[in-house]
């Protein structure tokens, strides 16, 4: 079953933020972070097919840059709701064949499923007048903050959480799934056979989300300019730290472009040493064409790449990436590794754990990046980042290249299909693309479904809409990548 936690996330935001404003928090282990007034810094999309989650963490709050260093006032209480969502659904079959004098077989299924939430939420809000006092009675600390020296130098926007939607009580996320089967048959002859069988699974996922968890948050833009303040309504042109004259029009270009992988791999060699010793990303020619053809040449290229590896490497590589998904913070280390050194240059410090294991596969003595290796690794947890906990989880059970290519051909086949992405439609899904099983309990269901499509069981079929285009993306190019990690040799 996909996470319980996000599906009530998303029930919950849809009742009570119709505009969209509200960032739902993807994980229960994050619930407890997004904290009114902690401070947040904006990832970095390593294509330009989707868009990577929005925040991640920088271990401050907004007392930790400014002087004198006093509690953050209250937020304010801005509306409670209660949310109680009940869904049952039972699905029963049964077909009999039967020929004259030929005996009969006959058999019948049925799957029921349950979901049950009740809660009670609030919104905790920093009022505009907080900001404005703050402003006026507060200063940024000098010497500057360590780790705002940090982001300054990787040219990243800084974010500060305004609004949270937080739960009031405990609350039990409770999730059924109950499977039954039968069947008979009779083969009438000098001797008869006949027999019948019968089977039952149940399934039950019960989560707690402990009162006062966050389950949705809303930020503003930080801006120091030198002074700081706030931008309640971020905007796309305005940065939180001034750049100078020298290097803000390659800044610039770097988010406008971010990071194609397809440009990266053909400058490999000492044009694309180049451009990272000189701190930038390397950036495309021209602004990509938004279809599929364009993700397909970008995710083939490192496919190639990665399956040009030695087996071993590629082994231990598959293997630790699959240990990783189940390790968020590790994961999050490594990409935040691979991003300072592929865009800043210089040498990589050491990890710990499973991101340390990772990155000395990708290494030179020297302790800075192989190119040929990063690019593409970096691609790929920029994808994989991209996931639902549910898709990255169900990712690590199926590390198989058999299994991995058949969902490829799925996904490869919905986003043909599709295109161009920005239409709404149906698009048809081949039996010989759908494995043995059909249904919401099926691996493929449940990757396709976290990517917001609409399923269909009776007649298999995905309803497209345009905000599926990021997470399917990012699908397609996980699974490319991973394939070609599993590969045997010929």
């Amino acid at each position: 079953m996909s996470s319980a936690f996000e599906g009530v996330v998303k029930s919950v935001i849809k009742e009570v933020d119709r505009r969209g404003e509200l960032i739902p928090v993807d994980s229960l282990r994050n619930s407890i972070s997004f904290r009114p007034y902690c401070l947040l810094s904006r990832r970095l999309s390593s294509s330009y097919f989707w868009k990577t989650p929005y925040y991640r963490f920088v271990n401050l709050s907004i007392k930790d840059i400014l002087e004198p260093n006093a509690p953050e006032p209250e937020p304010e209480c801005c509306g409670q709701f209660h949310f109680s969502d009940v869904v049952d659904g039972n699905v029963q079959g049964r077909v009999a064949l039967a020929g004259t004098g030929q005996g009969k077989i006959s058999g019948a299924a049925a799957v029921a499923g349950s979901c049950s939430a009740s809660m009670n939420v609030c919104i905790l809000r920093v009022a505009q007048n907080t900001w404005e006092v703050m402003q006026q009675e507060r200063h940024l600390q000098q010497p500057e903050h360590r780790i705002l020296q940090q982001l300054r130098n990787r040219g990243e926007n800084v974010y500060v959480v305004t609004e949270v939607l937080q739960t009031q009580e405990e609350v039990h996320v409770t999730r059924t799934h109950d499977h039954k089967g039968s069947g008979e048959f009779a083969l009438p002859g000098a001797m008869c056979l006949q027999g019948e069988g019968k089977g039952h699974r149940s399934q039950k996922k019960i989560v707690t989300i402990p009162a006062g968890s966050i389950l949705a948050f809303r930020v503003a833009q930080l801006v120091i300019d030198p002074q700081w303040e706030i931008l309640l309504f971020p905007e796309e042109k305005k940065r939180t730290f001034e750049l100078p004259p020298s290097s803000y029009r390659r800044r610039d270009g770097q988010r406008r472009h971010a990071f194609s992988l397809r440009a990266a791999l053909r400058s490999i060699g000492e044009s694309a040493k180049m451009l990272m010793a000189d701190g930038i990303h390397v950036q495309t020619e021209q602004i990509v064409t938004i279809d599929f053809e364009s993700l397909r040449a970008e995710v083939t290229a490192g496919s190639t790449e990665l399956g040009n590896l030695e087996m071993g490497l590629r082994q231990d590589l598959l293997m630790n990436i699959g240990k990783i998904l189940h390790d968020q913070p590790s994961m999050e280390a490594l990409e935040a590794s691979l991003e300072q050194g592929l865009f800043c240059g210089g040498q990589v410090e050491p990890l710990d754990g499973l991101a340390g294991s990772i990155l000395e596969c990708l290494i030179l003595p020297s302790r800075e990046l192989e190119l040929e290796l990063a690019v593409p690794i970096f691609y790929l947890l920029g994808a994989l980042t991209v996931l639902s906990e549910a898709q990255q989880l169900l990712l690590a059970k199926t590390l198989e290249t058999t299994v991995l290519l058949k969902q490829l051909g799925l996904v490869e086949h919905i986003l043909e299909q599709s295109s161009p992405w920005q239409e709404q439609k149906f698009v048809s899904l081949p039996s010989r693309l759908l494995g043995n099983s059909w249904d919401e309990e099926a691996p493929a269901w449940v990757l396709l479904e976290e990517c917001g499509l609409t399923l269909r069981v009776d007649t298999p079929q995905v309803h497209w809409e345009r905000k599926s285009q990021g997470p399917t993306c990012a699908l397609y190019a996980s699974l490319a990548l991973l394939s070609s990690l599993s590969q045997k040799p010929c």
